[in-house]
C-alpha cells in the first residue's frame, strides 16, 4: 500500500498548546505520544471496513506524526501516511477534521480528567460527569439548539439485510430532520448515517450532525465511517 509525507494545518484555529502539552505529545517515548499515533493512523484508515487495522500496521511501521506549535495555533507532519486518505495530494477535509479532534479530545482527557484526579473514575458517577466535560470541551452540547439527536447503537460486523434495515431507519430519521450518533464505526453504525444523509438531503436539512462517539482501544479496531 502506498504512503505519503504531508503538512496538515486545521480547517479552524486550534488553541494554542502549552509546553507541557506540545511535550507530552512530542515525545515519542510517551504513552500519549503512542496513544496519538494509534488513534491518528485509524482515523487516516476512516472509511476503511477492515475489522483490525493491527493486522496492516506492517506496511505503516514507519508511521510517524509530529505535533508543530506555530505562531496561529497548531499544524501536523504526517510520515508514511496512507495515500487513500488523500485526493490529489491534499488530506480529504474529513480526516483532517478527525486528526485535530483526536488531538484535542487525548490532550483535555489526559490533563483535565485524568492527570487533574478531578474524577474518580471507578464510581459510575464521576465516569459520567467525565464524560460530561469531555463532551462539552469538544462542543458537542449547544444550549441554544433544540434536541433532536437520536442514539443508533449496533454490531460493526452485520449481514447485509441487517445493515440495508438500519440505513432505512437512518433514513427515516433524516426525514424528521434528525440528526445521528452512534460509535462511529462501520456496520450498525454507519448504516443510520448513510440513509440519514438521504433524508436529510430531500428535506434540504443544513444543519445536520453525524456524532461518532469511540474511545482509544475501539478505534484502533473500528476506524470512524466516512460520513462521521
Amino acid at each position: 500500500m502506498h504512503t505519503i509525507n504531508a503538512h496538515i494545518n486545521p480547517k479552524k484555529n486550534l488553541r494554542v498548546l502549552s509546553k507541557r502539552e506540545v511535550s507530552q505529545i512530542c515525545d515519542v517515548s510517551s504513552n500519549t505520544y503512542e496513544l496519538f499515533r494509534r488513534c491518528a493512523f485509524a482515523v487516516l484508515n476512516c472509511g476503511s471496513n477492515s475489522d483490525d487495522y493491527l493486522s496492516s500496521i506492517e506496511q505503516f511501521n514507519e508511521f510517524k506524526i509530529r505535533v508543530n506549535q506555530e505562531d496561529r495555533g497548531i499544524t501536523l507532519d504526517l510520515i508514511g501516511a496512507p495515500s487513500h486518505a488523500f485526493v490529489d495530494g491534499e488530506i480529504i477535509k474529513g480526516i483532517r477534521e478527525h486528526l485535530f479532534s483526536v488531538l484535542r479530545d487525548i490532550l483535555y482527557t489526559e490533563d483535565s480528567v485524568i492527570q487533574s484526579q478531578r474524577f474518580d473514575l471507578n464510581d459510575s458517577e464521576d465516569i459520567t460527569n467525565a464524560a460530561f466535560h469531555i463532551l462539552r470541551n469538544a462542543h458537542i452540547l449547544k444550549p441554544e439548539y433544540l434536541p433532536k439527536l437520536v442514539v443508533c447503537w449496533g454490531g460493526h460486523s452485520i449481514p447485509r439485510n441487517e445493515y440495508e434495515y438500519t440505513k432505512e431507519v437512518g433514513y427515516r430519521l433524516g426525514l424528521r430532520a434528525i440528526n445521528i450518533c452512534t460509535g462511529c464505526g462501520p456496520g450498525a453504525m454507519k448504516g443510520p448515517m448513510k440513509g440519514a444523509t438521504i433524508g436529510h438531503a430531500k428535506q434540504r436539512t443544513y444543519h445536520k450532525h453525524y456524532i461518532g462517539l469511540t474511545e482509544p482501544g475501539i478505534i484502533a479496531a473500528e476506524p470512524p465511517n466516512a460520513i462521521v
